[in-house]
């Protein structure tokens, strides 16, 4: 590996650890508040690992919140951080985030989400989404688009999403299904096998088709 992507990689991981240091610290001073981690296997090379931080305020049915992430990958590049609030009434929620990624960009993103079923087996939601990003090189572009995201009890799940970039004519598929490996008794620890098939249509990703697997492990404390 070069020497300037091992540099860039222990810069990346020293400062997700300086990040992970204070949004500990913080979980164990403010009440309601979750930190949580995930490291997840990256085709592409290295593993993709982020830390989260969040509060939330009201009732499992109606309650709002806000926190801060940051994240990257292991094999160098840049380290993405952002924030987000949301809020949920009676199974609808919307949520807006906005992330800086170093050498790359900005994304503000806004999600809505509606529960279409749920109980105590499975859970049926409609998503619609839109987000502009801002390349440091002066291009632009939105990306809109929705889906279906099923997941059940047992942690295994399945989503179609379809999306387009106008800028680009570039419309995509996106199939996604999940199979959860190990889970601890208190549920903070999940360990899920993940694939999923990217189809893409017209501007000049036309008739590419990109699979991927991962395994992606995720702590909450």
């Amino acid at each position: 590996m070069p020497l300037r992507k091992i540099s860039n990689s222990k810069n990346n991981i020293m400062s997700m650890l300086s990040f992970g240091v204070i949004f500990l610290v913080a979980g164990l001073a403010v009440t309601q508040a979750q930190v949580w981690g995930s490291l997840t296997s990256n085709s592409r090379g290295g593993q993709d690992y982020n830390m989260n931080f969040g509060r939330q305020f009201g009732s499992n049915t109606a309650n709002f919140g806000g926190g801060v992430y940051a994240g990257g990958n292991t094999a160098g590049g840049g380290l993405t951080r952002g924030g987000f609030v949301a809020a949920n009434m009676n199974g609808f929620s919307a949520s807006i985030s906005k992330s800086k990624t170093d050498n790359y960009g900005s994304t503000l993103e806004q999600n809505v989400q509606a529960n279409l079923l749920k109980n105590d087996k499975h859970q049926l939601d409609a998503i619609a989404f839109h987000s502009r990003t801002n390349l440091d090189n002066g291009f632009n572009f939105n990306r809109v688009g929705g889906g279906i995201d099923y997941n059940t009890a047992k942690g295994h799940g399945a989503s179609v999403t379809v999306s387009r970039i106008p800028q680009l004519n570039v419309n995509t598929v996106d199939v996604q299904g999940k199979v959860n490996l190990l889970k601890s008794q208190d549920k903070s620890t999940t360990l899920d096998l993940t694939g999923t098939i990217s189809k893409h249509s017209g501007g000049p990703l036309d008739g590419q088709m990109d699979k991927r697997v991962d395994l992606k492990l995720t702590k909450r404390f």
